[in-house]
């Protein structure tokens, strides 16, 4: 994000301040972007304070989403969310429209690595009856998920494709929270965390991540199926994601947009 936003792909965003945990991870940043005057702290809330400062983009965990997106949102800051799966907290999305509304300040979500966004929440304005996401990963990518550890399931000696979840994107996001915000980012647009269903799949063999989505509803049937590279720097992490909030904070200050 950063990079793009330096080398002017993110449109007129202005890079100021970055904020990480680790000091010697923005160093090395700064260093490579050539910004010696670019502000550098492990403390979000130096970032969000900063006067000059009236845009925040989270890029971390649903936990700093909790931590951060309130206070940024009071300080009359508008926020892109990229941990999207923090928003299966109903409570948390309320308190920050509200907020929102209160500031005059806006809170963007990226489409993530999926797509057909534009046509699900078009669908939404009348009834939907069925929103189904299937998302096939290889199994580095889902080494650590929370769901895993608590259930004692194993894929270091998988051979073959193997079902790992299936159930509502509420508790998907919460068991696998660096894996499928982008199922609670097509329940945002469609019928809800509770009644989008989630399956997700381990395959040894798989190169790159596929996420398939089944949309049905008054307007008819709607089926998208996209098959991403991983990100370089984080298996985790579709590269398509990243891709789609450079792309977010390009639009922001388009005169003419297509597909909102």
């Amino acid at each position: 994000m950063a990079r793009a936003i330096f080398e002017g792909k993110a449109g007129d965003t202005k890079l100021i301040a970055i904020c990480d945990l680790y000091a010697s991870r923005v160093d090395r940043l700064k260093e490579a972007l050539s910004l010696p005057n670019l502000f550098c702290t492990t403390e979000p809330e130096d970032l969000i304070n900063l006067p000059d400062v009236d845009f925040v983009i989270e890029a971390a965990s649903q936990e700093t989403v909790h931590a951060v997106s309130e206070k940024t949102l009071h300080s009359g800051k508008d926020l892109l969310i990229m941990s999207v799966g923090a928003l299966r907290d109903e409570g948390l999305t309320r308190r920050l429209e509200t907020l929102a509304r209160e500031k005059g300040v806006k809170v963007y979500l990226p489409s993530g690595a999926i797509c057909g966004l534009d046509g699900v929440k078009a669908a939404s304005v009348e009834e939907i009856s069925r929103v189904e996401i299937t998302t096939t990963k290889h199994p580095r990518g889902l080494e650590g998920a929370p769901y895993l550890v608590e259930n004692r399931i194993s894929l270091r000696d998988l051979t073959k494709p193997k079902t790992v979840y299936r159930g509502n994107a509420r508790e998907a996001a919460k068991g696998f929270p660096k894996n499928v915000n982008v199922a609670v980012a097509l329940s945002l647009a469609g019928i809800g965390v509770d009644r989008t269903m989630v399956t997700i799949i381990a395959d040894p063999n798989a190169t790159r991540t596929r996420h398939e989505i089944t949309v049905v509803g008054a307007f008819g049937e709607l089926h998208t199926t996209v098959k991403n590279y991983v990100h370089p720097a984080n298996p985790k992490t579709s590269y398509l994601g990243a891709l789609a909030a450079i792309s977010t904070l390009r639009k922001i200050n388009m005169p003419i947009q297509v597909g909102t």
